[in-house]
Formats: C-alpha cells, structure tokens, sequence
C-alpha cells in the first residue's frame, strides 16, 4: 500500500469511504450483519448508517468525479472556453474503456458458461443487449426497463450516468465559454435533478427508479464547480473553516442524523442527494485549498482509506467478484453467527487487493501506453 503525496490525500480519504460503503452494502444484501452478536446489539439506526450507505456513497463519487475531472482539466487547458475535445475524448477512453472492456470480456465467459450468479435472466434482456448497453453507457436505462442484472453488470449504472454527463461536458464548456455561466447552469440542474429523482419515473416498477442519467446532473456539476471555484476564488483562512464546517454539517445531516433530514422531508423530496451533493463540495473546495499550500491529511490513521481511494474505480468494478464468491463460500460451509466478522474482513481485504492489482499491472499500464501513443493529442502531462 505505498502512498504517495502526488495526489490530495484528503480526496483519497474521501473516496475510500465512499467505495467501502459500497462494498458493505453489497455485503449486507447477501450476509446480514445482525447474524453477528454486535450486529443483533447494534441499534438500526448505527445499522443503517455503516452496512446500508452504499447508495450516499456513489453519490459522492459523483461529486468527486466532477471534482477530479474538471480540475485535470483546468490544469492542463487553463480554462473551460480553451478544452481540447480530441484531447478530452482520449484521455477518458484511456482512463476508462480498458478496464470496462476486460470486465465485460470476463462477465461474458462467466454468462456463456453458466456460471450461477454471473448469467443474465433471458427473460430480462440479451448478453447482446448488455454489452452494447454497457458500451454505449446507458446500462442504467436498460435495469429502468428490465430490472437489476448481476452484481457485476449492475455496478455499472454509475458509470453509464458519468460517462454521459463527460460526454456533453466539453461541448458545454465550449458552448457557455464563461466559468460564471457553468455555475447558473448548475443551478438549473440543482431543479431538475430531484424532480428526476422523485417524480419523472414514479411508473416504472423497478425498484431504483431515480438511476436516470437526469438525476445526479446536480451532484456531477457541482463538484465541477467546485473545481472552478478552489481554482480561481482566493478565499481566506477563517471564510474557509465555515466552508469546511458547513459543509461536514451538510454530509452528515444525511449520513449520520438520518431521522433529522426524514422530519425535513429531504428524502420525499429528493433534496437529500443534493444537500450532499453541496456538503460534498465545500468540503473538497476546503480539501484542494489545503493541497494546495502543502497540507494533507494525516496519514497514520488514513491509510486504509487512502489506499481504497487511490484505486476506487478498480475496487469499484471488479469487487461483486469477491462479493459473490466470497458469500457463496460463506453458504457452502453453512457458516454463521461471528463467521460473518471473517467474511466482512476477508471480503474487504481481498476486494481492495484485487483493485489494487487491476490497477497497478491492468489499467495504469494501458492508461498510461494510450496516452503516449496518441501524445500529439494529449500532450505530455499526465
């Protein structure tokens, strides 16, 4: 696990809670914690707020991609009215297709060969009919219609909705030309995203039906505002403690003191999402500001989660691999009762060693191969 401080920590940090949230929700699912004599003990509330926050999670992925992404972006084209379309086309197909392609490669052996928790249900949709949806990043559409497909395919319903709004995102800079005019346009899409996330698909049976590509444009578009803003407002020391604060207040309203935001009717209303969605931002405007003047977050006690950050999108495409067959093995002994501490553990271990090693001899090696080859267009920064 060697770290180092190229990258912000503190963005690391936030990202490996993010993607472990994940993965102990889709433990959860399959191997309740309550079997557990800590888990019968623990009160729902804690329950809920360490085993089923997978969904906040991804959320702040969303934030944090929009973040991330828009301030590469700025680094390398010095404003959003200079972004090379070429070279921003390229530099997402380096970073994401190599791993998308392999794990649809692999999903599909798994489906032709029947493997039992990797086959998709004939009756929902085609192998065919998958792959192109996962390729063509509308996957979320395809479950709107079908339903849930495997854990492995179904991760990928974030990733459709990301890889759409990176789509558009260049051509809207070069539409708008203004970093002024990209923040009204967030506060457009501040409206229409909880309305897309409660009203617009209230008839379709599936069970999630806010995975439309509307329903997190706030979520995306305010982390790329907030990379705008720590790029180009000065902000004084004692203004950026209450944004930090603020915005801390504003994640954990929703993560934590869940029965506060129920009582402000912030779920009902699809305005949970965005509230975090705005916490979420200050605290990484606070975060790049740190970076910024050399300061990062202390590492003795974030290792952990530094590490899950810095490989979160391998972890977070390939760990239902270790869910599932983890969880299968779990069943097969007819395991039980403090079992499940060993499973959680090993789950996680071997979830963060396997991102860990698709990261280092997989998709770093191919990312950085495809960005030399077609350097004319990328250029030379990474």
């Amino acid at each position: 696990m060697q770290i180092t401080d190229k990258h912000n920590s503190g963005i690391d940090v936030l990202r490996g809670l993010a993607i472990l949230s994940v993965i102990l929700l889709h433990i959860q699912i399959r191997v309740p914690f309550t079997d557990t004599f800590l888990g019968k003990l623990m009160p729902e509330s804690i329950y809920k707020i360490i085993f089923r926050s997978g969904y906040y999670g991804v959320c702040i992925f969303f934030v944090i991609s929009g973040f991330l992404i828009t301030t590469s972006s700025l680094n390398k084209w010095e404003s959003i009215d200079k972004l090379s379309l070429r070279g921003f086309y390229t530099m997402r197909f380096a970073r994401i297709m190599p791993l998308l392609v392999a794990l649809l490669l692999v999903l599909s052996v798994l489906h032709l060969a029947g493997l039992k928790g990797f086959v998709i249900n004939h009756d929902q949709t085609s192998l065919g009919r998958a792959i192109f949806a996962a390729l063509t990043f509308h996957i979320n559409w395809l479950e709107i219609k079908t339903g849930y497909l495997p854990g492995s395919w179904d991760v990928l319903w974030s990733l459709s909705i990301e890889e759409v709004f990176y789509l558009f995102f260049p051509l809207v800079c070069l539409l708008i030309r203004k970093e002024w005019l990209f923040g009204i346009l967030t506060f457009v899409f501040l409206i229409i995203s909880p309305f897309a996330r409660t009203v617009w698909f209230l008839g379709y049976g599936f069970e999630e039906p806010d995975h439309n590509h509307f329903a997190y444009l706030d979520a995306i578009s305010l982390g790329c505002l907030a990379a705008i803003i720590a790029k180009r407002v000065e902000i004084k020391k004692s203004y950026l403690t209450c944004i930090a604060v603020l915005g801390l207040a504003m994640m954990l309203l929703i993560l934590i003191f869940r029965s506060i935001a129920r009582s402000m009717h912030l779920g009902q209303t699809g305005l949970n999402v965005t509230v975090l969605a705005i916490g979420t931002a200050l605290v990484l405007i606070w975060m790049q500001k740190r970076f910024a003047h050399g300061q990062q977050v202390p590492g003795r006690y974030t290792r952990l989660f530094r590490f899950f950050g810095r490989n979160s999108y391998e972890v977070y495409l390939t760990h239902m691999f270790v869910v599932y067959i983890f969880c299968e093995v779990y069943y097969a002994l007819n395991l039980s009762g403090e079992w499940a501490w060993a499973l959680y553990i090993s789950i996680i271990f071997f979830s963060g060693t396997l991102g860990e090693l698709v990261a280092k001899y997989f998709s770093t090696p191919l990312n950085k191969m495809l960005r030399v080859r077609l350097k004319p267009v990328v250029g030379n920064k990474k």
